[in-house]
């Protein structure tokens, strides 16, 4: 089971039923996505900004976020960046993934969170 799915589907009601429509994730779930998707051994940018469902310029914020927090760590290998998770990258997810189970779904955070 993914941290997240790439949208979340929300029930909205009309006179006709009810329609679903895809709902946006907050900073902090695409955060865990980046997370997850680097603890699973997706190294290379452009991989994480598919895996991850991201563009390329919110995956480049998200990156230098994490890795200016120091939950992931930044390899040059000379043109190229490859990215791995820290052990407080690690320790975060983890508890992440505890509070989702607890619930028995992804929370909906309103509020914007920043790392």
């Amino acid at each position: 089971m993914s941290i997240t799915e790439s949208y979340v589907s929300l029930q909205v009601a009309n006179s006709s039923g009810s329609k679903k429509t895809p709902a946006r994730r907050s900073e902090l779930e695409i955060k865990m996505d980046v997370l997850q998707v680097v603890s699973q051994g997706i190294d290379r940018p452009t991989q994480i900004m598919y895996k991850a469902n991201l563009s390329w310029i919110a995956l480049q914020e998200n990156l230098k976020s994490l890795v200016a927090k120091a939950f992931l760590r930044e390899e040059n290998l000379g043109p190229r960046r490859r990215y791995e998770l820290t052990q407080s990258g690690f320790d975060i997810l983890r508890t992440f993934q505890k509070v989702i189970d607890s619930m028995g779904s992804t929370p909906i955070v309103q509020k914007q969170v920043s790392f």
